[in-house]
């Protein structure tokens, strides 16, 4: 996985990479939670999804020795996801400045001013959005070029630079 993300990332700059992962599979240990944790931090996702197992009767792992606790399941999760958190973060605040490309899904509401758009890099109804400054009169399905001004967890803001 190391090898081969390190080859996408060199070979295309501007890839965006998204992952999902599924926590608390009966039989994962701690340490091995942790495996995966420290994983998670050296690749930095763009993206990532995660979810609590839960159990399907009728299913293999529902018979399963090693039922992690609902308790143990939650917690994991909530350090999945404080981690990609904090690296969404820092990935969205180094695009500060920048100029990208942004769809615009959503025009402007009664202020006439902030529209709701997505770069190649946010899928729709999946990651966050971009939320465009100067979209007045901007209809959905516009492409224009925008300057990244402020960085969110998952959203960015941008000012309209083209229309």
């Amino acid at each position: 996985i190391r090898e081969r993300v390190r080859w996408l990332r060199d070979a295309i700059p501007d890839l965006v990479l998204r992952t999902t992962i599924i926590v608390g599979f009966p039989g994962e240990t701690e340490e091995e939670f942790e495996e995966m944790l420290a994983l998670l931090e050296e690749i930095r996702f763009d993206r990532l999804g995660a979810f609590l197992y839960s159990v399907e009767e009728g299913t293999p792992a529902a018979e399963m020795d090693g039922q992690v606790p609902e308790s143990v399941k939650n917690e994991r999760l909530e350090r999945v996801m404080d981690l990609q958190r904090s690296i969404s973060l820092e990935k969205n605040e180094a695009k500060v400045g920048g100029e990208v490309t942004v769809l615009v899904d959503e025009a402007a509401g009664e202020d006439g001013v902030e529209a709701i758009g997505r770069t190649a890099g946010q899928a729709f109804e999946i990651d966050g959005v971009t939320i465009l400054q100067g979209a007045d009169g901007i209809r959905p399905g516009t492409f224009v070029r925008a300057r990244i001004v402020e960085a969110l967890e998952d959203d960015l803001v941008a000012e309209v630079i083209e229309r």
